[in-house]
């Protein structure tokens, strides 16, 4: 699973900790080293590898792609969309012009949330926990994880 720079910021700063947990339950986590570059909660990719995030250098065609199809995506995003492709990962993002692009490009998806669902679903995190981070994430976050995108992750959650 890759993950664009919504869905890694919003567990860096709402608990970094799951990261771990995710990577070792659920699937290995990934994300493109441009990514890395834009993010100011994290000092180098050795901090995201301690997290259980790999980092994924793209390749030089993904990079000169992205760079021609600038448009409604940022050269960030195209990099996620092309990485994710090109190795058939599960590309994680809340943006919803990601999310139409990759469903275009045949890449499979995540809401960001779902992770922690995933997680629960294997024992990897209790109900509770998985509760505290997602209203975490939605507390720093609320405009992108609003109170009914909360709401309808617990349900989900209880229904597990």
């Amino acid at each position: 699973m890759i993950m664009d720079a919504c869905v890694l910021i919003d567990f860096l700063h709402a608990d970094r900790s799951v990261f771990q947990s995710i990577s070792h339950y659920v699937g290995p986590l990934y994300v493109v080293s441009s990514v890395v570059e834009e993010l100011r909660d994290v000092q180098n990719s050795e901090e995201l590898i301690a997290l259980g995030i790999s980092v994924i250098v793209p390749k030089r065609e993904d990079v000169d792609m992205a760079a021609s199809k600038i448009d409604a995506l940022s050269f960030q995003d195209w990099l996620c969309l092309l990485t994710a492709k090109r190795h058939g990962l599960t590309c994680v993002t809340n943006d919803k012009r990601i999310r139409r692009q990759c469903e275009q490009e045949g890449v499979s998806l995540l809401w960001g949330l779902e992770l922690l669902l995933g997680l629960h679903e294997v024992d990897g995190i209790t109900k509770k926990m998985a509760e505290t981070v997602a209203l975490g994430i939605h507390q720093t976050n609320p405009l992108h994880i609003s109170r009914d995108i909360f709401e309808e992750f617990r349900k989900k959650l209880r229904a597990q």
